[in-house]
């Protein structure tokens, strides 16, 4: 975008400095070349005047020039610098309306100023403009007053709408820019959920195993031997995550059977049992209805559920509902353990991360310690696709 506009504006530019020196021709044309506009009465014979004087208007003509030619670049200066030469010129044996190259230059320079100039560049094109014809005005002794507002209007004005369209079109550029903003702002949001959701379970669970090796590994070999046979399976899990993940960020489509899924929660149930606790897991309706991004939603949600459970109640019972039911997922994961006191060190970044993921269907997440013990997540994904991403109000409390 901004490499197109770059061109367009240096061939604007360029256009204008060529209209520039075409003027600048003509109007040395109209000064040196006897004219029949001028021989016959109906103006001063230039061919006529001192040199001096010609001297002079070949400056000011000079200045009408770089005028017209520095109107887009420096058009508050360009205006004002037409309406000084068009009164300068109209103390001379040559009055500007007479010539058509000052009235041409005036113009022009009051059309970009406005068009392109900054807040105070239309007053300045207009006083340029109404002073320099005024002051001509009144020294030719003419009061043709309509004339000079119709044509201020007819330029002017057109100037005016360029100016509308220009600062139109530079909304829309910013307004593109905050929404490419956003979109890459919700992009990493979205890397960060996943890879918060990939490490933390894999690294909870190889820590927990890890521990539980090191715990019988003088008494039971074979136990501390399966201990880090899991840490290896979780590890390489962890590898295939971030394989896939990388896979996504380079724009390459995942296959849907790749994907976590609500389908194959067996390596997320590992966490809990390591710690010495129990899962009990229970499915109402058909998983293979919900849509896949609903699909791998709920299972970072339940992912995050449970290793919370693993690491802040070790040894709890964990009984996880997943329930199917016309167009919603509704997940409930709740645990045995201790109560908040116990899960108070925690960053609250994963349920940050749930919260995040179920407004994105319009869903809402309930989290909290239970009055009778415990901790209890539900969360409810609408598992239509086409579904609002409003972002309802959700209930939290920092694990």
């Amino acid at each position: 975008m901004s490499a197109t506009l770059g061109i367009r504006y240096r061939w604007r530019d360029a256009a204008v400095a060529v209209a520039a020196v075409a003027l600048v021709a003509f109007g040395l044309a109209e000064l040196y070349v006897p004219l029949a506009g001028y021989v016959d009465g109906q103006g001063p014979d230039l061919g006529a005047l001192p040199s001096g004087w010609l001297a002079v208007l070949t400056v000011l003509l000079v200045g009408y020039g770089l005028a017209v030619a520095a109107c887009t670049s420096y058009p508050r200066a360009a205006a004002v610098l037409a309406g000084a030469c068009f009164t300068a010129q109209s103390f001379t044996p040559v009055l500007p309306e007479w010539p058509i190259v000052p009235l041409l230059a005036l113009l022009a320079a009051c059309f970009g100023c406005v068009a392109v100039g900054g807040r105070t560049a239309p007053t300045v094109a207009a006083v340029s403009y109404f002073a320099s014809l005024g002051i001509e005005n009144t020294v030719a002794g003419d009061s043709d007053w309509v004339f000079i507002v119709f044509v201020g209007l007819a330029v002017l004005g057109p100037g005016y709408a360029v100016r509308m369209r220009r600062a139109q079109a530079a909304r829309l550029v910013a307004l593109a820019a905050e929404r490419e903003a956003a979109a890459r702002t919700d992009e990493r949001l979205r890397i960060a959920r996943e890879l918060h959701d990939i490490v933390s379970h894999g690294v909870s669970v190889m820590v927990l195993q890890a521990g539980a090796a090191q715990a019988v590994l003088d008494s039971d070999s074979h136990q501390a031997r399966e201990s880090l046979e899991a840490v290896q399976d979780v590890g390489r899990e962890v590898v295939t995550e971030l394989r896939r993940l990388l896979v996504l960020l380079r724009g390459a489509e995942a296959a849907p059977e790749g994907l976590p899924s609500l389908r194959r929660i067996e390596p997320l149930l590992t966490a809990v049992r390591v710690a010495g606790g129990r899962v009990d897991v229970t499915v109402r309706g058909d998983l293979a209805t919900v849509p896949v991004a609903a699909d791998v939603s709920g299972y970072r949600v339940l992912q995050e559920a449970l290793t919370n459970a693993a690491r802040h109640a070790p040894g709890a019972t964990v009984d996880v509902s997943i329930e199917v039911d016309g167009g919603s997922l509704r997940l409930h994961v709740v645990d045995d353990g201790p109560g908040l006191g116990r899960r108070g060190n925690g960053t609250g970044h994963g349920l940050t991360g749930m919260r995040e993921r179920a407004e994105l269907f319009g869903g809402t997440v309930t989290a909290g310690p239970r009055p009778q013990g415990g901790f209890e997540v539900r969360v409810e994904l609408p598992a239509d696709p086409d579904g609002s991403v409003s972002a309802p109000g959700t209930k939290a409390a920092t694990r």
